[in-house]
C-alpha cells in the first residue's frame, strides 16, 4: 500500500510537476548531503590514522624521565630499568635532550631541540624511518635525505631535520654553532659556552615536530661542553610490541613503583600523553566538521516537510475519498509518514552506499595528488561501519519526525466537507 501510494502520489504524472520535481530535488539533496558527510568523515579518520601511525612509528611509546638531576650511571643502576623487560617492554635506550640555539656561519639564528642517542638508538631510528617511508610509498634513492645502514654521526657531527635546515638555509657539510639558551642572559663581555658542529645528514621523518625542531647527535661524542645546560634532561625511551598498550604498561609500571620504592623519582609519559594536544585538536576538528556537515544535511531534509505539506494540500480530495472508503484517520497519518520516510531514505541510502564505496576505494587505494613537500601526499580514508550505521539510524529518526509534523494536518480533514467542495 505504501509503495503504491508513493509511486502514484510522488513519482507518477498524476502527482503534478511541482510535487514531482521538489521530491526529486529533495532526494538528490539528501543523498548528496549524506554522501559528503560520510566521505569527509572517512577521510578525516584516515588522516587522523595516518598521523597516529607516524607518531607511533617514530616516537617512543613511553618516555621515562627522572624528576631530579641524575647521571646515566644512576639510572642504569635503578631497579626500574631491569623491570622494564619483565613487564613486557620490547626494548629501551637512554637519551639526553636539551634546548639549544643554532647559529649558521652567515648569522642566522634558530631555536632547536638537541637529542643525543647511542649507536643502537640511531640504528633503531633509521629502521623506523625506512619502514615509515616504505609504508607511505615514498621512494628512497641513493641521494635521498636518509642515512645508510650503520651511518651515524661521529664526533662533532649532527643530523638535522629537513625543515629546520631549510629555514636556516644550510646543507650537508655546512657548520653550525650550537649554544645553550642561557647564553642569551650573560653579561656584556662574558664568553658564552658553545660548540661548533658539522651537518653530516639532513633527514626527513615525515613528522612536523621532528623535521622542524630537532637535531640529533652521538651522546658521548658531541655537545660535551653543553652538558651543564639548565635545560638538559636525561631519560629512558621504551618501545612495546603494541603501542596501544602503552597506557596499560604505564599503569603496571606505576603500580610496581608504588610497591617497590625506587631511589629515583620517575615521571612516566606515554606517546598519547605527549601528543594529547595534537589528538585533541584533531578530534575537535573532526567534531566541528561533522557538526557543520550534519547541519547542512538537516537543512536539506527540511524539504521533506515542504513536499508532504504540498502533497497533503493538493491531495485533500483523494485523502477524503480514501477515508470514505474505510481508511481510518490513524492509518492515513501512518501511510503519509511512511511516504515521507521512504522519500528521505531513498536519498539517504543512495548517498550512504556511495559514500561507503568511495571510502573503501580511498582506503584500499589512496589517491596521491599532492607534491612530496607535504608530510602526507595522499588522500587516505578509514571506513567506520559504526558511523555508517549510526548515520542511517539518525537520519531515519529525523525523517520520521520531519514526516510526522506535516501529516498532523490530515487529522483536520473532514471527508464530508472536502467532498462537497468544488475542484
Amino acid at each position: 500500500m505504501v509503495f503504491f501510494l508513493f509511486k502514484k502520489l510522488i513519482l507518477s504524472d498524476r502527482a503534478g510537476n511541482l510535487v514531482r520535481r521538489i521530491s526529486k530535488l529533495s532526494m538528490v539533496s539528501i543523498g548528496v548531503s549524506t554522501f559528503a558527510f560520510l566521505l569527509i568523515l572517512f577521510i578525516m579518520n584516515g588522516m587522523n590514522k595516518s598521523i597516529e601511525s607516524r607518531v607511533i612509528a617514530l616516537e617512543p611509546h613511553l618516555t621515562i624521565l627522572p624528576k631530579s638531576a641524575v647521571s646515566f650511571k644512576e639510572m642504569e643502576a635503578d631497579p626500574l630499568i631491569g623491570k622494564l623487560k619483565d613487564l613486557g617492554a620490547e626494548r629501551h635506550s637512554f637519551f639526553d635532550t636539551q634546548d639549544v640555539i643554532v647559529r649558521t656561519m652567515e648569522g642566522q639564528f634558530k631555536g632547536a631541540i638537541a637529542q643525543g642517542f647511542v649507536r643502537k638508538s640511531f640504528e633503531n631510528l633509521n629502521l623506523r624511518i625506512r619502514e615509515q617511508n616504505d609504508k607511505h610509498l615514498k621512494r628512497i634513492s641513493a641521494d635521498s635525505q636518509m642515512w645508510q645502514e650503520m651511518d651515524v654521526p661521529e664526533s662533532n657531527e649532527i643530523f638535522i631535520g629537513v625543515d629546520l635546515a631549510r629555514s636556516l638555509g644550510v646543507f650537508e657539510g655546512d657548520y653550525l654553532t650550537v649554544l645553550p639558551p642561557e647564553s642569551l642572559l650573560l653579561a656584556s663581555g662574558a664568553a658564552p659556552t658553545f660548540e661548533k658542529v658539522r651537518i653530516k645528514k639532513i633527514l626527513s621523518t615525515n613528522l612536523a615536530d621532528l623535521d622542524s625542531q630537532y637535531i640529533f647527535y652521538m651522546r658521548d661524542l658531541t655537545l660535551g661542553s653543553l652538558k651543564g645546560s639548565m635545560s638538559r634532561q636525561v631519560g629512558v625511551e621504551v618501545w612495546l610490541k603494541d603501542a596501544m598498550e602503552a597506557g596499560q604498561f604505564k599503569d603496571r609500571l606505576q603500580d610496581w613503583l608504588e610497591d617497590k620504592k625506587s631511589p629515583i623519582a620517575w615521571n612516566i609519559q606515554t606517546w598519547m600523553d605527549r601528543n594529547s594536544a595534537l589528538f585533541y585538536a584533531l578530534k575537535l576538528e573532526k567534531f566541528m566538521i561533522g557538526v557543520f556537515l550534519g547541519l547542512a544535511g538537516l537543512i536539506a531534509s527540511f524539504s521533506i516537510l515542504t513536499v508532504l505539506a504540498l502533497l497533503i494540500s493538493q491531495k485533500k480530495r483523494d485523502i477524503a475519498m480514501l477515508r470514505t472508503l474505510g481508511l481510518s484517520k490513524q492509518a492515513a497519518v501512518r501511510y503519509f509518514i511512511q511516504i515521507g520516510v521512504s522519500l528521505s531514505m531513498v536519498g539517504v541510502l543512495i548517498g550512504a552506499v556511495l559514500g561507503l564505496l568511495v571510502g573503501y576505494v580511498l582506503e584500499w587505494h589512496p589517491i596521491n595528488i599532492l607534491p612530496d613537500i607535504y608530510y602526507d601526499s595522499t588522500i587516505p580514508a578509514k571506513v567506520n561501519l559504526v558511523l555508517f550505521v549510526a548515520v542511517i539510524l539518525v537520519t531515519t529518526l529525523i525523517a520520521f519526525v520531519g514526516s510526522y509534523l506535516p501529516t498532523k494536518a490530515i487529522e483536520k480533514i473532514s471527508p464530508s466537507e472536502v467532498m462537497r467542495m468544488k475542484n
